[in-house]
């Protein structure tokens, strides 16, 4: 098993109070990819977007690119309810990976984490040795945990200690 701090990236969150008030075009042109509605989806394109519930998203692009994208989300936003914030300060990525990663992430959440319940490409809002996440399924034997910042020691040691 093995668990290890991913390169930083930037985070956007983008949330409204209305779940009609995503126009899919322009967004889908800044991302690259179409947007996805469904809780637990992902998509992959300029940036990946995670849908963690039924008005938020957090779009993960490269630390370089996250001004710019933030910026093209809120021209492709103007006049709707949506908003996008720039959070890429606040959060980290933890990657965790081995034959038992399952498991592993088992001790310390209540999700049904079967690969045919929660296979590649899925994500959920969690709590994860007690802390808030969000585990997202990269591999069959690959998870990213993202926490707040100040989380990441104790969740690197919680792990290093589940791993025994």
């Amino acid at each position: 098993m093995r668990s290890h701090l991913l390169d930083p990236c930037g985070f956007i969150r983008v949330q409204t109070w209305s779940s009609e008030a995503l126009d899919t075009r322009k967004v889908e042109v800044a991302v690259g990819t179409p947007w996805p509605k469904e809780i637990g989806t992902t998509a992959a394109g300029k940036a990946d977007i995670l849908c963690v519930g039924p008005t938020d998203w957090l779009v993960m692009a490269t630390d370089q690119d996250a001004n710019t994208l933030h910026q093209q989300l809120e021209s492709a936003f103007a006049g709707s309810a949506l908003r996008a914030t720039n959070i890429s300060q606040a959060l980290v990525r933890i990657e965790v990976q081995g034959s038992d990663v399952r498991a592993l992430l088992q001790k310390g959440c209540s999700l049904d984490l079967y690969p045919s319940r929660f296979p590649p490409g899925r994500c959920a809002r969690t709590r994860l040795a007690s802390l808030p996440a969000i585990l997202r399924c990269t591999a069959p034997t690959k998870f990213e945990c993202i926490v707040a910042a100040s989380y990441c020691d104790y969740l690197l040691t919680w792990l290093a200690d589940a791993a025994k």
